[in-house]
């Protein structure tokens, strides 16, 4: 399925998902920090886009626990947008996008 085409197919749900993880990498593109973004963005693999998400909600959580004001999406949007991931990666150049456009 064409990314173009996926957009407009998906769930209210998935939609809401691609944008909660986008809004938690905003943080990222706040700072200028575009590491994790860029890897998300051309993620090759389910397996790496995995790690890219896994290292990078573990630094939020690290920032939020020091008191930083750092987003963290719910598992149930973490989990949708990787079962997304596995049918299209190119979903997670939209979630890129949508960082850097919250950012």
């Amino acid at each position: 399925m064409k990314m173009s085409k996926l957009l407009s197919e998906l769930k209210e749900e998935e939609r809401e998902a691609l944008e909660n993880l986008a809004k938690a990498l905003a943080y990222f593109a706040r700072g200028r920090a575009y590491g994790y973004i860029d890897r998300l963005a051309n993620a090759f693999s389910v397996v790496t886009a995995r790690q890219v998400v896994t290292e990078a909600l573990r630094d939020l959580r690290s920032l939020r626990d020091r008191g930083e004001d750092a987003y963290l999406p719910k598992l149930k949007d973490v989990e949708a947008v990787l079962r997304l991931s596995e049918s299209d990666l190119s979903v997670l150049k939209v979630v890129a996008a949508l960082a850097l456009s919250y950012g």
